[in-house]
């Protein structure tokens, strides 16, 4: 670790009480920033994720300053619109951006690292703004690498003027960059490929937080039925439609029963797609605490992590949650997520976007308790052993407090 303390800025698009994946890791990371002895700051907007709607705490106010424990945490004003268009959610990053460009502008205490993290992209105007008014050396945290992600999901064309703009402003944070965390092997390939030094690189992946168990007790199943659980976001990346299309495969057997906790934008559109085909075997939660989210995908039988075809450099954080608690995983997903199951021994891989492949796999488990146990007792073994977050963020905590000083 640094011997002189370091001022760090951490730039975010999400923070708790926001309860993503995205917020789950700055969180951890910035707290190991701060046990390390530096100083640390996170500028970031007012939370409104999942739902679209910016608590009552936080409205009213162009600015908020707060802190969690020994962190300042600086929010700006957030447009926010429970609507989800997709120009909502534009305005909602774009508003952050600027937001956190004026406050870093106007900024008087040094800044010694800015640590940005993406999605989204958006964020880049204020950590390459921030990082040469306060001559401080940048650090990256990618989740998804962009155009890429996007590109292979089909919302782009791969020679678009977006895709190339956006591309062009990925390589400025590349270069700009000292260091540069992303999470799986395939993400640290793509980076590279980009013309980026893997000097600069470290594989940071996601994990599991020991200190987000829950005390609510076991619910059992209801009814004595199958529960199949899905827990987290429910954005475009997961191919949330396998689900259902799997839960209608299965609706005339009565023993299944599909529950589904998360908000996002498919959340309204499967929600009316359950209304629509009369999906009686499928229970969609939305947004839950964190602590009741856990205890659901403690309690399941299996849980699921889909991912949409194309998507194979991603490791979502969901998957080691699940594995953490014992619960054995189907990963509807080719790339990384099917080889750290098959390597994991936690659960099972069948291919992404394919409902009959997965009705199939839900009912060899529930026909095989035995195997089911094992996969419990396999997985949460890997996943304890190789993937605790503390571990993660400590190391990351590590390198950047060994950063020297521009």
């Amino acid at each position: 670790m640094s011997m002189t303390p370091k001022r760090i800025v951490i730039v975010t698009q999400f923070y708790p009480p926001e309860t993503t994946a995205g917020s789950n890791r700055v969180c951890a990371i910035a707290h190991a920033l701060a046990q390390a002895g530096e100083v640390v700051a996170v500028v970031t907007g007012q939370p409104s994720f999942p739902d679209g709607v910016i608590p009552e705490k936080y409205t009213g106010r162009a600015a908020r300053d707060e802190c969690d424990g020994p962190i300042r945490i600086q929010r700006v004003w957030t447009y926010a619109s429970p609507r989800l268009r997709t120009i909502d959610r534009l305005l909602n990053w774009m508003s952050v951006s600027v937001g956190a460009t004026l406050h870093l502008l106007a900024r008087r205490e040094p800044v010694d690292v800015v640590l940005v993290s993406t999605p989204p992209i958006t964020l880049a105007l204020p950590a390459l703004v921030a990082a040469a008014r306060h001559h401080a050396r940048l650090v990256l945290d990618v989740r998804d690498v962009y155009p890429e992600i996007a590109v292979k999901l089909g919302i782009w064309k791969p020679h678009s003027v977006l895709a190339r703009l956006v591309g062009t402003v990925s390589e400025w944070l590349y270069r700009r960059s000292s260091l540069i965390f992303a999470v799986t092997e395939s993400a640290t390939a793509e980076i590279v490929a980009h013309g980026v030094s893997p000097d600069k690189l470290v594989i940071a992946p996601n994990g599991f937080d020991r200190t987000h168990e829950t005390s609510r007790p076991a619910q059992g199943r209801p009814n004595g039925k199958f529960v199949v659980a899905y827990a987290g976001n429910m954005g475009v990346a997961t191919g949330l439609d396998v689900v259902l299309d799997a839960a209608q495969l299965l609706e005339p057997n009565d023993n299944f029963q599909f529950v589904l906790v998360g908000g996002g934008a498919q959340c309204n559109i499967l929600a009316r797609r359950i209304e629509r085909e009369r999906l009686r075997n499928v229970t969609l939660l939305g947004a839950q605490p964190r602590d009741v989210a856990t205890a659901i995908v403690r309690d399941a039988d299996v849980c699921l992590v889909p991912l949409k075809r194309g998507v194979d450099d991603s490791l979502p954080s969901k998957l080691f949650d699940a594995l953490a608690h014992g619960t054995p995983v189907i990963v509807c997903a080719d790339g990384e997520a099917k080889a750290f199951i098959e390597r994991s021994g936690g659960g099972i891989a069948v291919p992404p976007e394919d409902g009959t492949a997965l009705a199939e796999a839900i009912r060899e488990l529930a026909a095989d308790t035995a195997r089911r146990e094992a996969l419990g007792r396999s997985g949460m073994a890997y996943v304890h052993a190789n993937y605790d977050r503390a571990k993660v963020v400590f190391d990351i905590a590590r390198r950047v407090g060994m950063l020297p000083s521009l």
